[in-house]
């Protein structure tokens, strides 16, 4: 266990010193932002898998009931980040922009045979745009920027009802802000500019749950996973303050406040949603299919609803290890991992629903008499369009990721 603590210490140490670089999502300015598909770096390079997936040797969150399948003896820490590069394209200009980030830490380990327990943190929503668009006024210049973004901590346990049937829950805590401001310009320095910023503070909590099903189909085990969340209804304050402002450089000097508005009393109507998965694996082959739908529509920030539409995912992962317990030739213990998704996000702008879809590749490598493991894994792909003015976002996301093992308060013997 001291291994594992020590690990620890280096990992929010690093945590500390990682700052995230340019970054610029214009269409993060709708709803609560770029929402996080969160994967590791194993599942990312299988298309972002997961609602099947029982491994004992790392942990799944997008099933909770998949906790109580750990290693009876074992602790296990799971920690990594992520690089992205994107290209912003238009019909008639493109920008490129970078993101590195340290950005989840997670640990999961048993309390009995039958039960397994996982806590968390990792994000949720990421904020980060910033654009100008034309005037109905020729003299004015509009700026639209954004930033912040929503961290979800969770809690879950699992409990095997049946050596097949597993349940498990998650306790999820969401916190963050969401900062948004636009801005009217005028060239002529006479007239004074303004602003609105609109600052967003939200905390709260909901649930979701997860079933696991097992069973054995000729040479092949077989997993069945389905997955629920309930939505919920999550506290938020929001803070309202418009001002008109002179330019002079890089600064803007306030010239006079014209409203301040708080309310402290608001909410986040979160969407239910519904997963399902399947998994067969053999000694060699995992293979899995993972459908998602989330119901949008039902989403409500302040008792606005963006337009938002109902979102869907689906994903398809493979993996294949020549031999796990090969001695001499390492490259046989090497998981090699390949994977698809396609995906219909939450955005509809100008009667036309955004899409999402990329092929991904990886490696898990087996850090020989430790337990643990480094995944690496890229994806690579678009979303949306060019059509109808809009903006493509093509991507090129590269992860790291460690999973440390330990065994678990196992008392030594010494002969």
């Amino acid at each position: 266990m001291s291994r594992i603590f020590r690990i620890l210490g280096f990992v929010l140490f690093s945590f500390s010193l990682i700052a995230q670089n340019e970054t610029n999502s214009p269409y993060s300015r709708f709803g609560l932002g770029d929402l996080q598909s969160f994967s590791t770096a194993n599942r990312s390079a299988m298309g972002g898998v997961g609602i099947a997936i029982c491994d004992p040797l790392s942990i799944n969150i997008s099933n909770p009931a998949s906790y109580s399948s750990v290693n009876s003896q074992r602790f296990t820490m799971q920690t990594g980040g992520l690089h992205t590069t994107k290209i912003l394209e238009t019909n008639s200009q493109d920008q490129v922009v970078n993101s590195t980030k340290f950005n989840y830490l997670m640990f999961s380990f048993p309390l009995s045979k039958f039960w397994g327990t996982s806590v968390g943190m990792l994000p949720f929503s990421e904020m980060s745009y910033s654009f100008s668009d034309v005037s109905t006024d020729p003299t004015a210049n509009l700026m639209f920027e954004g930033n912040g973004g929503i961290t979800r901590f969770y809690f879950g346990n699992s409990i095997s009802i049946h050596r097949n049937i597993s349940l498990g829950a998650n306790m999820n805590y969401l916190f963050g802000n969401l900062n948004t401001s636009r801005k009217v310009i005028f060239d002529d320095t006479s007239i004074l500019n303004s602003r609105i910023n609109d600052d967003v503070n939200i905390n709260g909590f909901y649930f979701d749950f997860g079933l696991i099903y097992k069973a054995k189909l000729g040479k092949w085990n077989s997993v069945l996973g389905f997955t629920l969340d309930n939505g919920g209804e999550i506290s938020a304050e929001k803070t309202a303050l418009v001002e008109t402002f002179r330019s002079s450089g890089d600064f803007e000097i306030i010239e006079d406040t014209i409203s301040f508005d708080q309310q402290l009393d608001g909410s986040l109507e979160l969407p239910t949603s519904m997963g399902f998965g399947l998994a067969l694996n053999n000694d060699q082959w995992k293979v899995m299919a993972d459908y998602r739908s989330d119901n949008w529509s039902e989403y409500k920030l302040f008792g606005e609803s963006d337009d938002l539409k109902n979102s869907n995912r689906m994903s398809l992962g493979l993996e294949f290890v020549p031999d796990k317990k090969s001695i001499n030739k390492y490259y046989k213990m090497v998981r090699y991992r390949l994977g698809v998704y396609t995906s219909e996000t939450y955005l509809n702008l100008r009667n036309q629903q955004l899409d999402e879809k990329a092929i991904a590749f990886g490696f898990g490598l087996p850090l020989k008499r430790s337990g643990s493991l480094l995944n690496l894994s890229a994806e690579l792909g678009k979303m949306g369009t060019t059509d109808n003015n809009l903006i493509q976002e093509s991507f090129a996301r590269f992860k790291i990721g460690f999973i440390f093992s330990d065994v678990w308060f196992i008392k030594r013997k010494y002969n």
